[in-house]
């Protein structure tokens, strides 16, 4: 396997194409497989196309013929009145008196209302009601219709699988490895010989976790939902109204009304909840460094005079700071000061280690990545590295969804299908990639290998905490919430048993229920006096309810395999699982873990 020291070339002039290429290949595979029908599934979808374009024309006649519908009833109700009128007017007449005009004012709404009625039940009407019968034959034409395409497609349908993306990235650049699911083993690999506590606090919890290795080094995409205390402010208001007395240009006095609104606020504390994705990467080279760098508004200008200028001023901002030997920092600026001034890791603990890492291949490479604006995402990350631990927080993970949830390539249309396919797994390697891209631009890392993988055994089975929880948080929190929750629900796992191949998770779901208080200010009014103006607020009390999940690792067993139950597949399962008295047909099959709600 080749090391990848070029990252933003290999993927531009190899890597996209070659993936494109396995997805394609992966896709017929699959097709060809299912034994789907593309003609009869093309001819289907042609059909439904076309029901749906004489629907779409019924509705507009529909449309018109409601507005004519509209048009008699208005109709109708102007002649009964002009009848009405001209009635009322009559009989006010004086007696022996007669109007012609009306008489005929009184026949010509009687005759307008007759006429309206006429063309209303034996046109309007009459239409309308075909035009709508002719739309729910439509309807149930195109249900009947959709249910066929489902049906074709239902074979390839059930042939997705939660590694496709991971099998796929493997093959186009071997040094990345996916594993199935988060072992306790690698995440002992991570806590034990690089310094990660591998904990999330209580207020944060897993909804997805990707661990992996790039030679054999490991490293975590992480997806958490977190909770931090905010502030709302709530507002309450009275209205409140005085009479005074005042005197106009001529000195007479007279009484004026005077309104006022009294608004109060007050800031009470509120649970906020934001989700946070990050790659965490395990390196034992430059063990001793530490540094952090923000993206810079430098990177990717267009070399113009104002672009130069902030350039030149950062970079003397720079020398000056390399130069002050006062303080304890013992930066020293680089030769290549472009790097320098888009990277900006000043506050580098180790100048050796620094250099060490960022030899000029890799600042070089690290350059062409912050300065691309057509092939990657550019400079749009943070890095973070604490000795032996490096953390990437890309932007561009924030819209993607890392979780490669077999359920979103389901459709009824091989067509639409295909493409959906082959754009998603192009996006998800291109989002993964990148935020990879920042570390493979390192010659050393790829260059050091774990000492402790060298000789590792075979990867333990057994899931992580991490995965108890983006387990439970699948299933759904409000399976787990307490009751008065109003809020999200931070769910925390705890194993409380392991028996044969089969763990009893105790979930915990913490919450806060609200109940609405009542403050009270005191507010001068325009009129002198001190006024009460109440304000409700909510008050944010923590509620937690624990319920239990049974889950079991199958690594090697297929979604295909696990919907089919063959005997060979029912053999794999811990027996303890299999004498469990539970509707584990109600259970969730998801990267090789089968979980359900005891």
């Amino acid at each position: 396997m080749e090391d990848v020291y070029e990252p933003l070339e290999r993927y531009d002039t190899e890597f996209q194409a070659k993936f494109d290429r396995l997805s394609q290949e992966l896709f017929d595979r699959l097709v060809a497989a299912s034994g789907v029908d593309a003609t009869s599934n093309a001819k289907t979808i042609a059909e439904l196309r076309q029901l749906e374009s004489r629907l779409g024309a019924a509705q507009g006649r529909r449309r018109l013929w409601q507005c004519l519908l509209a048009a008699a009833i208005l109709a109708i109700i102007f002649s009964a009145l002009v009848c009405v009128f001209a009635y009322q007017d009559l009989q006010n007449l004086p007696e022996g008196v007669s109007s012609t005009n009306g008489i005929l004012l009184f026949l010509g709404g009687l005759a307008g209302a007759i006429l309206s009625i006429v063309l209303l039940y034996k046109v309007v009407y009459a239409n309308y009601r075909r035009i709508a019968a002719t739309i729910e034959t439509l309807q149930t034409h195109i249900s009947q219709k959709t249910a066929e395409a489902w049906e074709q497609m239902a074979p390839l349908n059930q042939l997705y699988d939660w590694d496709m993306s991971a099998k796929l990235i493997a093959q186009t650049v071997p040094r990345i490895q996916l594993d199935p699911y988060f072992t306790v083993q690698r995440l002992q690999e991570l806590q034990q010989h690089f310094g990660w506590d591998g904990s999330s606090d209580d207020c944060s919890s897993v909804l997805f976790a990707q661990s992996g290795s790039i030679n054999d080094n490991p490293f975590v995409f992480g997806h958490l939902r977190k909770m931090q205390w905010g502030e709302k402010t709530y507002t309450g208001s009275k209205q409140i109204s005085w009479t005074e007395r005042v005197r106009d240009s001529k000195g007479n006095y007279y009484s004026v009304r005077r309104y006022e609104t009294l608004v109060a606020r007050v800031t009470k504390p509120i649970p906020l909840y934001h989700e946070e994705k990050f790659l965490l990467y395990g390196n034992e080279a430059a063990p001793r460094l530490t540094f952090s760098r923000q993206p810079s508004k430098l990177s990717g200008s267009d070399g113009g005079i104002i672009d130069s200028l902030r350039k030149k001023h950062t970079l003397k901002k720079l020398q000056d700071f390399s130069r002050n030997l006062e303080d304890e920092s013992q930066y020293t600026l680089m030769g290549n000061h472009d790097f320098e001034v888009l990277f900006h890791a000043t506050d580098r603990n180790d100048e050796i280690e620094f250099r060490l890492l960022f030899t000029p291949l890799a600042q070089t490479q690290m350059l062409k990545i912050l300065q691309d604006r057509k092939i990657g995402f550019g400079d749009d990350f943070s890095f973070v590295k604490q000795r032996k631990l490096n953390f990437i927080y890309p932007q561009h993970l924030n819209n993607v969804d890392l979780d490669t949830d077999p359920k979103k390539f389901a459709h009824y249309d091989l067509v639409q299908a295909r493409a959906f396919f082959l754009r998603t797994q192009a996006e998800y390697f291109k989002a993964v990639y990148f935020s990879l891209a920042p570390l493979l631009s390192i010659p050393l890392y790829q260059q050091t290998r774990t000492r402790a993988s060298i000789y590792a055994d075979q990867s333990a089975r057994q899931a992580s905490f991490w995965e108890h929880e983006a387990q439970a948080n699948y299933h759904g929190e409000q399976h787990f919430q307490h009751p008065q929750c109003i809020t999200h629900s931070i769910l925390k796992t705890r194993c409380l048993s392991q028996d044969d191949g089969l763990s009893a998770i105790a979930v915990t779901a913490s919450g806060y229920k609200g109940i609405t208080r009542t403050d009270y200010q005191n507010i001068l009014g325009g009129d002198g006096h001190i006024h009460r103006v109440d304000v409700q607020w909510t008050e944010f009390l923590p509620v937690q309810q624990t319920k239990s999940m049974l889950l079991t690792e199958q690594p090697g067993v297929s979604l295909q395999e696990y919907r089919q139950q063959s005997p060979a597949t029912a053999e794999k399962w811990p027996q303890r699982f299999q004498r469990k008295k539970i509707d584990w047909a109600r259970g969730i099959y998801r990267r090789s873990i089968l979980s359900c709600l005891d």
